[in-house]
């Protein structure tokens, strides 16, 4: 018997039990001698094709999402670039979890992040003011004197930068403690012994993580001009689902 075509494989006779969407790629396939996409199978991170021999599947698997879930159905292409959003707030346009960040003033936090119904919400201790948007960075001038707040997106997350811009700014008392807000929903964190945090579920899933803060010189070789002598608390974390990458 020859190859089956997917014409013919789609066509049965009355009491016969319809193809699958992976049977008739493996006929596709056979047909052409090109392994075909089951796209039903799609996830964000993987993708399987039926093979040319007619009776295996190829899985590939990213480390990174290749794809994001569209609001109404399908896919689409990860994109974190930030836009501004009807309701006054900021987010990427196309991202693995949820993220929404301040359009500025104090009714809104500075970021919360959302995956599968479970939240994490992060606030500023304080007014902000309108961001500037440059690409996947959203940047808040002046939170405090000759600092500001800078929020950078991923596909899967952000993470927050203090930019502190003069040596007295970084002397400021104010800068020695800052006490975020932290709510979480359906989510329990725990700090660990090196300062790093994560967020865990019900069954003590970790569904987000942090990184311990940092803070360093970013002053460069002597007699260069320093735009950003210092910079502080930067912290960084990740949905589980993938490798760390910056978020909070």
């Amino acid at each position: 018997m020859g190859p089956i075509s997917l014409a013919e494989a789609t066509t049965v006779t009355e009491g016969s039990p319809a193809l699958s969407e992976g049977q008739q790629a493996l006929a596709e396939a056979q047909q052409s001698g090109q392994r075909v996409e089951v796209t039903g199978e799609r996830s964000e991170r993987t993708t399987v094709f039926a093979n040319p021999d007619g009776f295996t599947f190829t899985l590939e698997e990213s480390s990174v999402p290749v794809r994001v879930a569209k609001p109404d159905g399908g896919w689409q292409a990860p994109d974190p670039t930030l836009e501004a959003r009807a309701d006054g707030t900021v987010g990427p346009k196309a991202s693995a979890a949820e993220m929404v960040f301040s359009g500025g003033g104090s009714n809104d936090p500075l970021a919360e992040i959302t995956n599968r119904g479970r939240s994490l919400e992060l606030g500023w201790p304080g007014d902000l003011p309108e961001p500037e948007l440059d690409g996947t960075s959203a940047l808040y001038r002046e939170v405090l004197p000759d600092v500001d707040l800078q929020v950078t997106a991923s596909t899967e997350g952000f993470r927050h930068l203090l930019l502190v811009k003069t040596p007295e700014a970084a002397a400021n008392p104010e800068l020695e403690r800052i006490d975020y807000t932290l709510k979480t929903s359906e989510l329990t964190v725990r700090e660990g012994s090196a300062g790093n945090l994560a967020a865990v579920d019900a069954d003590g899933k970790t569904v987000f993580r942090a990184p311990p803060a940092q803070m360093w010189d970013s002053a460069g070789a002597a007699g260069e001009q320093q735009t950003t002598p210092l910079g502080a608390a930067l912290q960084s974390a990740a949905t589980t689902e993938g490798p760390v990458t910056p978020l909070v």
